[in-house]
């Protein structure tokens, strides 16, 4: 019997049970596993780390997008930091007033493995012509292109090592280059890992990074059940942003409605109450 083990957290493996290996290998970038699992369907890892799953993977996207983008009055232009598989995309092009989305992946051979293995993730999003696609450094991007945006999506891997290059994602300078292609009103949202109540330090050294460079930052969570953790993101703009979930709740129903947009996985509700966290993850924020 083939086995997939994850370290979960410094003291923690997840073992998951393969029914079968689709591939296994590495692009320039990274390592790679595409499997099925009788629990969660078509799964895929890179460096070892699951990314998404068949039986969850909405409910991971609609909690990283849909939460930045029913805040957002009239979110048009949209950027999307990683997310080769194409299923963030996918949830950005629900509401119908954007005009363009603009997709960053360096992993061009990841896009083509994603198209592959987990086709219909993504279909609609690769199909739509609003859709521009750049294989490039994110940051190299940035330092390039002239384009500004309403809402900014990241969707970048795990980052479990400040020493490795991946934290040029994540780092200060990174978000200071982000802020100079924001429109006025522009929001952020960005996966920000488990939110372990007794292994939050990646998690909090990511809040001071973004905290640096725009006036307003927000925990949420969500439970991913093939993650087996209360998943954590980070909203941020320079506008105050009303986050309390009583009103999110009246917000999200009322702006899904209107643009004609609904959460099928998770629903308005549960992406609300997900700002709702439990308290002994929230005190540690020290807000």
């Amino acid at each position: 019997m083939l086995k997939y083990s994850q370290q979960a957290n410094r003291g923690d493996h997840i073992t998951r049970k393969i029914d079968r290996v689709h591939a296994h290998g590495e692009t320039r970038f990274q390592e790679y596993l595409f499997f099925d699992s009788a629990i969660h369907g078509t799964c895929y890892s890179l460096n070892g780390d699951l990314q998404s799953c068949a039986s969850d993977e909405a409910l991971y996207h609609e909690a990283l997008v849909h939460p930045a983008m029913l805040l957002h009055p009239n979110p048009r232009n949209v950027l999307i930091l990683g997310g080769a598989d194409g299923a963030a995309a996918r949830e950005v092009f629900r509401h119908p007033g954007v005009e363009k989305a603009v997709l960053v992946d360096i992993d061009e051979e990841l896009f083509s493995l994603c198209k592959r293995f987990i086709p219909t993730w993504g279909e609609s999003a690769f199909n739509e012509p609003r859709l521009e696609v750049y294989y490039q450094d994110i940051n190299v991007y940035l330092d390039q292109t002239e384009d500004c945006f309403d809402v900014v999506i990241g969707n970048v891997i795990d980052l479990n090592d400040w020493e490795t290059s991946t934290s040029s994602l994540y780092n200060k300078s990174f978000y200071n280059r982000l802020r100079e292609h924001l429109n006025e009103g522009a929001i952020l949202a960005t996966q920000a890992g488990a939110l372990v109540p007794n292994e939050l330090d990646a998690h909090l050294h990511l809040r001071e990074m973004v905290s640096e460079n725009f006036g307003f930052i927000k925990t949420y969570g969500y439970t991913i059940p093939s993650f087996y953790h209360l998943w954590g993101f980070i909203l941020a703009s320079d506008s105050e942003m009303e986050v309390r979930p009583d009103v999110l709740c009246d917000q999200f129903s009322t702006t899904s409605k209107a643009r004609g947009v609904y959460p099928h996985a998770s629903g308005t509700l549960s992406l609300a109450a997900g700002f709702a966290l439990p308290s002994v993850v929230h005190r540690q924020f020290n807000l």
